[in-house]
């Protein structure tokens, strides 16, 4: 950062002040942090990453201007105190409305709720508290050490902005003359953006690379716990033997410790790799995990596998309920009609493009004992229903008939049939009911007495049952793949009147955060537009800023668009970072140029001057913010796939919106102001 400022200044000083600003505004959030009791964490990191480049954007535009205003005084004895006052006097009212308005950017991430609130919020947090100490270093501590260091020396443009102004004083002069093909042209890239933008995808959150692979073995219902613990020791020998990668097996049946305990049928495997550079061979941790699962399914078909990751896994079950990146719930009163419209349902999302470990919910199976009165025949005899459910309740499962006191404890005291008149249906059957008449016959003269395939749980939700249909989704956007199943689950099923389906999981998720932001984002731009106001006491240097912000989003669409990545939550707080930094450069772009108006410049001359001299400090602050998102954007992390979507926007759109600053917006100044002065009466 240090030589990038360098570069742009020619002068070592300047960028030391601008950069002892950085370590003392995280220090200044770090304590913030503290006293509000949040600690420091992955997003709150990452937090800071965003705010590097947004830290230093103050100091920036301070020191380049007390620098200016002193190299105009090279070789004179001056009072370096009053310039450097002169110099914030100038830039202090915009700096203090565009760090504001930048933490009034961020505010709808303080809306978000659930999974993706706890995730976000503290960046937010923090983002909002290193601006806070920001804009407290440069009202203070940026014009003191200005003052200290900073000496009168004749202004020599660096050899890069030497460059820069010379390829774009000439790209301004021609955009000032053909304003309507610039407007066009830019209005074209931005149409085209959002028409790119319906075919970008969807999601909640990308897969992160956690480094470990975790396998869901579900059996059926009956399966015992001796069956459940051979799977699991032929699994570690087909892994250990096949894929040298394979660095230890551990399997937990029945899910011990935490989480939600579940019969022996389900255990959750996880298989933990070695190091990427002890690979024999080089492939990726999804193409693995694929490769891992194909050959257990050979070795053991009679189990249902899915592959995911350990944090991964828990997290999707604490979204929807259940182990999977999506599921489908399907609501209704009745479960055998419910299982009849999920396995139609079924294979309909078998159908989808992108679908991956489609299963329909194993909760029917457990073997169980049904006693079926047939109460004519119980009727004959003068024994009623309740008489004989009660005989087998008392005989098959037990019925307490005393209790036992053993000092403050109790026990209670069951009797039951001996194990020789309950093991079989023919003991069941066989017996004996007394009659009101005091004949003894056997329960199966009364009932019938039969095995079936009962429930192992049911599902309740929305005061309604329900059934679950999980899946994952590989190779394309959660969002389209939902839309194009609805839309196949419509034509091909139709549910019965007080049936209805609805989406869990990361669907749910990203449905939720994107329409709270939708809501709330178009609140905190009204919100932006009176501060504008109150800054420039002018509704059309308002609207003038706020017209750019718009622009700024092509860069960043078009950057998820190159880089193949999907709209996530992540992103659309790229977005807001991009609306921040474009809002900072466009209130000082235009300070700037009221500022020669009223020192009696033409409009053509207050463009071309002010244009010119901002344009340093533009392309510093612009430079200097993607640096600062480059780590993000080459990191190999865990958090790599979480970052990396809010990077590319950010660095993509910075790119466009720093270009349209410099250009779209002193053209729709000259051209405003020009219609100012031809309403003006005549003097």
């Amino acid at each position: 950062m240090a030589i990038v400022l360098f570069l742009f200044l020619g002068e070592i000083r300047s960028a030391l002040v601008v950069i002892a600003t950085l370590p003392l505004a995280m220090l200044i959030a770090f304590l913030l942090m503290q006293y509000f009791g949040l600690s420091a964490n992955l997003m709150s990191l990452a937090g800071l990453a965003i705010g590097i480049g947004m830290m230093v954007d103050g100091a920036v535009v301070m020191v380049e201007n007390g620098f200016r205003l002193l190299s105009h005084q090279a070789g004179k004895t001056v009072n370096r105190t009053h310039i450097i006052l002169e110099a914030a006097r100038e830039v202090i009212n915009p700096i203090a409305f565009a760090i504001l308005i930048i933490i009034v950017v961020f505010l709808p991430l303080f809306s978000l709720t659930g999974l993706e609130g706890k995730l976000f919020r503290p960046m937010a947090l923090t983002i909002t508290f290193a601006m806070v100490g920001s804009l407290v270093l440069t009202l203070t501590l940026v014009p003191v050490l200005s003052a200290l260091i900073l000496k009168p020396k004749e202004e020599k443009d660096t050899f890069l902005v030497r460059w820069a102004k010379g390829a774009y004083l000439p790209l301004l002069d021609r955009a000032l003359e053909n304003k309507k093909k610039v407007i066009v042209a830019a209005l074209a890239l931005l149409a085209a953006a959002l028409a790119v933008f319906p075919f970008l995808g969807k999601e909640f959150m990308p897969t992160l690379q956690e480094g470990a692979i975790m396998f869901r073995v579900t059996g059926i219902p009956s399966t015992s716990l001796e069956e459940s613990v051979r799977v699991s020791q032929t699994m570690d020998a087909v892994l250990k033997r096949e894929f040298p990668q394979t660095k230890s097996v551990l399997a937990t049946i029945g899910r011990a410790e935490k989480g939600e305990t579940t019969d022996a049928n389900y255990m959750e495997v996880l298989v933990d790799v070695k190091p990427r550079d002890e690979w024999t061979e080089r492939m990726s941790m999804p193409e693995l995990s694929d490769r891992m699962k194909e050959a257990l399914e050979k070795a053991i078909p009679t189990v249902v596998l899915g592959n995911t990751q350990p944090i991964q896994m828990r997290v999707e079950e604490l979204i929807s309920g259940v182990r999977a990146t999506l599921a489908l719930k399907l609501y209704g009163p009745e479960l055998g009609t419910l299982d009849r419209l999920a396995a139609e349902i079924k294979p309909v999302l078998g159908t989808v493009p992108g679908v991956a470990d489609l299963s329909l919910e194993a909760n029917k199976g457990k073997p169980q004992i049904v006693v079926k009165v047939r109460r004519e025949e119980a009727a004959r005899f003068g024994i009623n229903a309740d008489e004989i459910l009660e005989v087998v309740q008392a005989g098959i499962g037990g019925k307490a008939v005393s209790t036992l006191l053993d000092g403050v404890r109790r026990f209670d005291i069951q009797v039951r049939l001996d194990p020789a008149f309950r093991d079989s249906l023919q003991a069941i059957g066989d017996i004996p009911l007394r009659t009101q008449a005091g004949a003894l016959v056997p329960l199966s003269r009364v009932a019938t007495v039969e095995t079936d395939e009962g429930y192992t749980f049911v599902r309740r939700e929305q005061l309604s049952r329900y059934a679950v249909l999980q899946m994952d989704v590989k190779g394309r956007d959660v969002d389209g793949f939902v839309r194009e199943a609805e839309a196949k689950i419509r034509s091909a099923v139709k549910l019965p009147e007080g049936y209805w389906i609805e989406w869990g999981g990361a669907f749910e998720n990203q449905q939720r955060a994107m329409a709270r932001l939708a809501l709330i984002v178009p609140l905190t731009i009204g919100l932006i537009f009176l501060l504008l106001y109150t800054a420039f006491n002018s509704l059309t240097h308002a609207a003038l800023i706020i017209a750019n912000v718009p622009f700024a989003i092509i860069g960043g669409v078009f950057g998820l668009a190159v880089t193949g990545q999907f709209v996530s939550v992540p992103s659309a707080i790229g977005f807001i970072a991009v609306f921040g930094v474009a809002m900072l450069n466009g209130i000082v772009l235009v300070s700037f140029l009221n500022d020669r108006r009223r020192q009696g410049r033409s409009i053509r001359e207050a463009v071309r001057e002010g244009a010119s001299l901002r344009l340093r400090p533009v392309l510093m602050t612009a430079s200097v913010a993607i640096l600062g998102l480059i780590p993000m954007l080459l990191s190999q992390g865990v958090s790599t796939k979480t970052q990396r979507p809010l990077a590319t926007v950010v660095v993509g759109g910075l790119f466009t919106s720093t270009a349209l600053t410099l250009l779209l917006l002193p053209l729709m100044y000259e051209w405003v102001e020009t219609r100012a002065e031809r309403r003006k009466p005549p003097v």
